[in-house]
């Protein structure tokens, strides 16, 4: 993902009434980060903060231990998501997450609506 993308997903989560309505209804601020090991320039991080004003994507480290904090091979998970945007299988990817596992749960169906709403394409990286 690039910042341009990012913005192109914060733009369209910005304006949608049913992720500012699930992300309130959390009841209050919370982060969810990814941490990709292994990538080409090092560790990357995609970071989402849920809260009363909805939902939004960040290319970076959170500013604090996030709440929600998934660790995944960077190479494994672009294979993931070549597969889904291919229409295959994706391999079984091997995630360590650390956090309240009911938490997850909740944010997980916010983030589902996220996905639903800003999902737009983009070019993956060669793996």
């Amino acid at each position: 993902m690039s910042p341009a993308h990012v913005d192109q997903m914060n733009q369209l989560l910005a304006e949608s009434v049913e992720v500012r309505d699930a992300a309130a209804a959390l009841g209050g601020t919370y982060t969810m980060t990814y941490q990709l090991d292994g990538a080409p320039t090092g560790t990357e991080y995609w970071t989402t903060v849920f809260g009363p004003t909805g939902m939004h994507f960040e290319l970076t480290a959170p500013r604090t231990p996030p709440d929600i904090l998934v660790r995944a091979d960077w190479i494994t998970t672009m294979r993931a998501l070549h597969a889904q945007k291919e229409g295959r299988t994706a391999p079984v990817m091997a995630e360590e997450t650390t956090g309240d596992a009911a938490l997850v749960k909740r944010l997980e169906h916010v983030l589902a609506i996220g996905r639903r709403v800003a999902t737009i394409d983009t070019r993956l990286p060669p793996v």
